[in-house]
């Protein structure tokens, strides 16, 4: 029975040892994903710092106010604090008294803070920007995942000890059929801890790749809001001369202003709509008409770019920001009107199932060769093209924890695209 003993022993050595390894990559996986996390608040704080400061010495903050605003993102609130109040180490103190931004992290609550110095008429105070992580499901998950790693240890542990100190065992019938159940019991355990091993490792990579997504639109979002800024100048300097010409003796002179003027208050509305979902990120939920939607969008696209377009769906209605719904619809059928070739027709089908909405347009274009970097900002095959129009739709069905599904045409070449989201909020999902 001493061959029997020796292999329990060197079968919870290696169970142990294994669950130390994966207890020590998976807390390194956490400490990556917290150091990526502090290093990007960092440096979006040290971009805010000047703004902040501008904002404390304006108001003559005192200790106790606070602020929340869209252009804190990704930071949740803007705080002002007592210096000598402050509760931190002496080492951190000392660093935001020398004038560094310094980082405070809870890992067990989710909050990160940036603290800096602003020093004003009224003496010094301190800011601290605070964001709060809603990644809830990954903390969930991380913990859930070291407590089962540290259990099995603990198991293999005492197993070890157990088999060490205790009795020989006497030798019977039972001997081998009960190492063979010990030993498929492990077995069953390892496997089931590689699947949550390669689960995790999975959601770790699609995290990381929506963080590098949701960078390019960040990055994409300042661009555009500062081009927005320099083009609403010119818009009100021609809405200016568009005023003069309607007061003009011409008739024709007057009408024209009058197009021109229309054209502006249209451009200045997409403009502002277009800077509130680039740094709110927030839809506003109402009724509407899916079908009066599609073929608004229909009628744009025959006319612009002279596709054939044929609907199929009747009457639905659903709930979501209708404004941005239309825009990422319409995008997908543009997609669709460019790729075709030789006027070959576009097919848009609307409908929806007891729980979503949906909108399927089918082309006869060469199709996509790469999903993925289709939906990546940025790339585009398109001569001209700054390939945003597909990341821009998947961002807003992720708004409406829908999703955007494309791929080959069922019957024949070209692309099919599928957008689907929640008929109401009760209905959401993951997305």
């Amino acid at each position: 029975m001493r061959a029997s003993r020796f292999t329990i022993l060197l079968a919870a050595a290696l169970l142990g040892a294994a669950e130390l390894v994966s207890m020590s990559i998976l807390l390194r996986g956490i400490g990556e994903h917290q150091a990526q996390r502090v290093s990007t608040a960092l440096a979006r704080a040290m971009l805010l710092a000047p703004r902040v400061a501008d904002w404390v010495r304006d108001r003559g903050a005192t200790p106790g106010e606070t602020l929340a605003a869209p252009w804190l993102e990704p930071f949740d609130q803007l705080s002002v604090e007592d210096a000598a109040g402050l509760e931190v180490s002496a080492e951190d103190r000392r660093r935001v008294e020398s004038g560094e931004l310094v980082v405070v992290s809870r890992i067990a609550d989710r909050v990160l803070s940036v603290l800096g110095l602003v020093k004003g008429g009224q003496g010094q105070v301190v800011f601290r920007l605070t964001e709060i992580s809603a990644d809830e499901t990954r903390l969930t998950t991380d913990r859930a995942l070291l407590a089962q790693h540290a259990l099995i240890f603990l198991c293999a542990l005492i197993g070890f000890a157990l088999a060490a100190l205790g009795p020989e065992p006497r030798r019977t019938d039972s001997g081998p059929s009960a190492l063979r159940a010990y030993e498929e019991a492990m077995s069953r355990l390892r496997l089931r801890e590689d699947e949550r091993l390669a689960a995790f490792d999975r959601e770790k990579l699609r995290l990381s790749a929506v963080l590098r997504d949701r960078e390019a639109m960040a990055r994409a979002g300042d661009l555009t809001a500062g081009i927005v800024h320099e083009v609403r100048n010119s818009m009100g300097a021609i809405a200016a001369q568009a005023k003069f010409g309607e007061k003009a003796g011409d008739q024709g002179v007057r009408a024209a202003a009058a197009a021109i003027a229309d054209e502006v208050r249209t451009l200045q509305t997409v403009m502002n709509r277009f800077l509130d979902f680039i740094r709110t990120e927030k839809v506003q939920m109402v009724e509407f008409d899916l079908a009066r939607l599609v073929e608004r969008v229909a009628e744009r696209e025959r006319t612009n770019h002279q596709a054939r377009i044929g609907i199929e769906g009747t009457r639905t209605v659903v709930t979501g920001d209708e404004d941005l719904l239309e825009r990422a619809i319409e995008n997908v059928v543009r997609n669709a009107a460019q790729a075709s070739t030789g006027g070959s027709p576009i097919v848009v089908k609307f409908g929806a199932d007891a729980t979503h909405a949906f909108v399927m347009v089918e082309d006869g274009g060469p199709g996509i060769g790469d999903v993925e970097k289709a939906l990546r900002p940025f790339h585009s095959e398109k001569a001209g093209g700054l390939g945003l129009g597909l990341p821009l739709v998947l961002k807003i069905l992720d708004l409406h924890r829908g999703t955007l599904d494309l791929g080959p045409r069922p019957a024949g070449p070209g692309t099919q695209a599928v957008c689907r989201w929640p008929k109401a909020a009760g209905d959401s999902t993951n997305g």
